[in-house]
C-alpha cells in the first residue's frame, strides 16, 4: 500500500484539561471511562448491549491523496466528542479537503439466530463504516444529525474485529443540515463540529426483533395505539402496560406493522409539563424484549372561548412560554458533557417559570428529549438548516437540495415520535434553506399530513407566503411586507404565523387560520467577566446590550419585556420564544453564561413574571 500523508493533531487526550478551554463544570469531569455509558436509546431498551465509547485511533488524511485506510494513526481521540472539541482531546479543526478517520477493536460473538446491529447515535457528515477490509455501508449515509444502523452480522468473526470509519464534513457546501456550524466562528455562527459526536453502541438481537414504534394517544377515548416495526413473519407479539389501578398489567397481543389500541384504565393520568406523567411498557416479540414508554397528552390549535386561536395542550389553553436553545457547549460543542448537564439546563428553565424549549437547529440525543419527558418541558423541534435562503434558491443550491431536506426532515419524525415533550415540529427557520413558495409550502404540508399527532410551525420569522412576512429587500426585516393569508377553503399548511422581532415583543394580527405566535424576541446581551468565550471580543447580544452591562438594567429591561408581552398575550398571542437560553461563543443573550457557571437573573423573578403573562392569556 502506498505512504498515506498523516495530518499532525494539535493536542492529545491527556492535554486537553492544561489547553485553557473554557469548561463547564461537567466537563471537568470526563474522561475516556466514564463519557456517555448510559444505554442511548431510552424510549426502547434491551439489555445485551455494549458501549463503544471512549479512546479511539484516528487519523487525518488527504482527499486527494489517500489510496486507502490509513497504516499509521495521529494518537487518540475520545468518541462521541467530535474533532474539534476539546473534550475530544485533539481540538483541532477539519477541512473540506480532509479526510477524519477512527479505528478500534471491537468483540463480537456471533451466534446462529442471531443479529449483530451497530448503532451511530450522530456522525457529521458522510460516514463509511468497515469491519476489516471489508465496508458495511452499502451507502456512505449521509446527513449529520440523525443516527443509523447497520447490521454487522455477515462481517464480523468470533473474537477481536477491526472496526473502521471513514468521515467526510465539507460543513458548508452541499449539505443540509449544518445547523449554525461555519468556518470561522462569526455572529450567531459557531464552531463547526466534524465526525462522530454521539454515542456509537453495539446490541445483539433475535433474527425477529422489533425496529422501532410509534404511538397515538387519544386522551379523550383514553387509548394510546401502538405500532411496532419488526422483522419476521407477522407473528404476534406481546405488550404489557403498567397499571397504575393494579399490580397486573394490561396486556395486548399485536402483530409487527398493525396498530394495537390498548384502554387504560380511568383515571387517565395525561402529560403535561406540570404533571409529566409516562406510562411504562415491555413488549415481546419472539425472543426479543425492548422496554419503552409513553405520555398521554393531546397538543392542538383550537379557538378559545373569545373566538381567538391558541394552544391547546389537554383540552385546556396553554400558552407557550419558552427560550430558544442552540443545545451548543464550549468544551464538547454539539455534544453535551453529560447526561447530568443537559438536566442542569432543563431544571434551569423549569426554575425560572419556563415550560417549552425551541430546540433550534440541531437534534439532541435521545437521552436528552426523555428528560424533557420526564422532568415536564415542551420541545418545539427545528430541522436543522442548510445554506441558502429563500432570497436567492437556485443560485445558492437549495431546491437541488430539497430532496435531501425531506428525507432528513422524515427521518428525524420518524426517530423521534414516541416523544411525548416534542409537539410541534419547525421545518424552516428565517428563510434559511427556504426553496420558495412552492417547496415551502409542499414540505409543511407533508410534515403536517406525516404526523398528525403534533403542529407544525412557520416558517418561523420571515418568507412565509401566507399570512406572514416577507423580506423582498433582502434581509431588511424593518421593511418587511405582510402577505395575505390564503382564501378560505384552501390549504394553508402550517398552525401558527411567526414573527421574529428584536428586541420586541410584538406580534401578528390575531386571524381565523393560525395561531399568532412569537418565534423569537428580546435577546438581552450581559456579559459577565470571567465567563467569556475566548474572552469574547466583538460579544453582542440580538436586543443590544446598552442598558443591560449591569444586572439592575438587564433584570429592568427583562421585565419591562414581559410588561408588554403579557398585553399581547391578552389579545391573542399564543406563545413566545425569548432569546436564549444560554450564551453560546460571541453570543452574550443567555439566562446563563456559556459554561453554565453564572444564571444572570433571580429565577424566582423570571418566574413570577413568567407566571403573570401566562395568566393574562386565560
Amino acid at each position: 500500500m502506498k505512504t498515506i500523508t498523516i495530518l499532525a493533531a494539535v493536542m492529545s487526550v491527556s492535554s486537553v484539561a492544561s489547553a485553557g478551554t473554557m469548561l463547564t463544570t461537567w466537563g471537568e469531569k470526563v474522561t475516556s471511562e466514564n463519557a456517555w455509558r448510559d444505554y442511548p436509546r431510552p424510549q426502547m431498551v434491551r439489555q445485551n448491549w455494549t458501549n463503544l465509547n471512549g479512546d479511539w485511533d484516528y487519523a487525518v488524511t488527504s482527499v486527494t491523496n489517500t489510496p486507502g485506510r490509513p497504516e499509521q494513526w495521529n494518537g487518540k481521540i475520545r468518541v462521541p466528542f467530535c474533532i474539534e472539541s476539546a473534550l475530544s482531546g485533539v481540538g483541532r479543526l477539519l477541512e473540506p479537503d480532509e479526510f477524519l478517520w477512527y479505528t478500534r477493536k471491537i468483540s463480537c460473538d456471533p451466534k446462529p439466530g442471531e443479529r449483530i446491529l451497530l448503532h451511530f447515535g450522530g456522525v457529521d457528515f458522510r460516514t463509511m463504516v468497515f469491519i476489516g477490509h471489508d465496508e458495511v455501508t452499502d451507502v456512505p449515509h449521509e446527513g449529520g444529525q440523525n443516527p443509523f444502523t447497520l447490521d454487522i452480522t455477515d462481517f464480523v468473526k468470533k473474537g477481536e474485529n477491526e472496526l473502521t470509519v471513514c468521515v467526510w464534513d465539507p460543513t458548508e457546501r452541499f449539505i443540509n443540515s449544518r445547523g449554525k456550524q461555519c468556518f470561522k466562528p462569526h455572529g450567531c455562527f459557531y464552531t463547526r463540529v466534524s465526525g462522530i459526536w454521539q454515542t456509537v453502541w453495539m446490541e445483539t438481537v433475535p433474527e425477529k426483533y422489533i425496529r422501532s414504534y410509534k404511538v397515538v394517544a387519544d386522551i379523550d377515548k383514553g387509548e394510546v395505539t401502538l405500532n411496532f416495526q419488526g422483522t419476521g413473519n407477522g407473528e404476534c407479539g406481546t405488550v404489557e402496560i403498567e397499571n397504575p389501578a393494579s399490580s397486573a398489567p394490561l396486556r395486548e397481543k399485536f402483530i409487527p406493522g398493525e396498530p394495537c389500541t390498548v384502554k387504560l384504565p380511568k383515571p387517565v393520568e395525561l402529560w403535561s409539563p406540570e404533571n409529566p406523567k409516562l406510562y411504562n411498557f415491555t413488549a415481546k416479540y419472539g425472543k426479543d424484549e425492548i422496554k419503552g414508554y409513553f405520555g398521554m397528552r393531546k397538543f392542538e390549535k383550537r379557538a378559545d372561548a373569545k373566538g381567538i386561536l391558541r394552544f391547546f395542550l389537554n383540552n385546556e389553553p396553554y400558552y407557550v412560554m419558552g427560550t430558544l436553545d442552540q443545545g451548543w457547549w464550549p468544551d464538547g460543542l454539539l455534544t453535551p458533557p453529560s447526561e447530568e448537564a443537559m438536566a442542569f439546563d432543563i431544571k434551569t428553565l423549569k426554575d425560572c417559570g419556563f415550560n417549552t424549549m425551541r430546540k433550534h437547529i440541531k437534534v439532541e440525543p435521545f437521552r436528552y428529549y426523555a428528560l424533557c419527558d420526564r422532568m415536564g418541558l415542551l420541545v418545539i423541534q427545528d430541522l436543522p438548516s442548510g445554506n441558502g435562503n429563500a432570497v436567492d434558491p437556485i443560485g445558492v443550491g437549495v431546491v437541488p437540495r430539497y430532496g435531501l431536506q425531506r428525507q432528513e426532515m422524515k427521518e428525524m419524525m420518524d426517530v423521534l415520535q414516541t416523544f411525548p415533550s416534542i409537539v410541534m415540529w419547525n421545518p424552516y427557520n428565517e428563510g434559511w434553506s427556504q426553496p420558495g413558495e412552492f417547496l415551502t409550502h409542499s414540505m409543511l404540508d407533508f410534515v403536517r399530513r406525516y404526523d398528525r399527532t403534533r403542529l407544525v410551525n412557520g416558517p418561523s420569522g420571515w418568507w412565509d407566503w401566507e399570512g406572514g412576512h416577507l423580506l423582498p429587500n433582502g434581509w431588511d426585516w424593518n421593511r418587511r411586507v405582510l402577505t395575505n393569508h390564503r382564501p378560505e377553503g384552501e390549504c394553508e399548511a402550517a398552525d401558527t404565523v411567526d414573527l421574529h422581532l428584536y428586541r420586541g415583543p410584538d406580534m401578528l394580527a390575531v386571524n381565523p387560520r393560525r395561531i399568532s405566535f412569537l418565534g423569537e424576541f428580546g435577546g438581552l446581551g450581559h456579559p459577565v467577566e470571567g465567563h467569556l468565550w475566548k474572552e469574547a471580543k466583538g460579544s453582542w447580544g440580538y436586543g443590544g446590550i446598552s442598558d443591560t452591562k449591569n444586572r439592575e438594567g438587564l433584570e429592568k429591561a427583562y421585565l419591562g419585556l414581559m410588561k408588554k408581552l403579557g398585553d399581547l398575550a391578552e389579545k391573542g398571542l399564543g406563545g413566545s420564544i425569548y432569546t436564549q437560553t444560554t450564551d453560546v461563543e460571541i453570543e452574550i443573550n443567555g439566562l446563563l453564561t456559556y459554561d453554565r457557571k453564572v444564571l444572570k437573573y433571580n429565577p424566582e423573578v423570571l418566574k413570577a413574571a413568567h407566571e403573570a403573562v401566562i395568566k393574562r392569556a386565560k
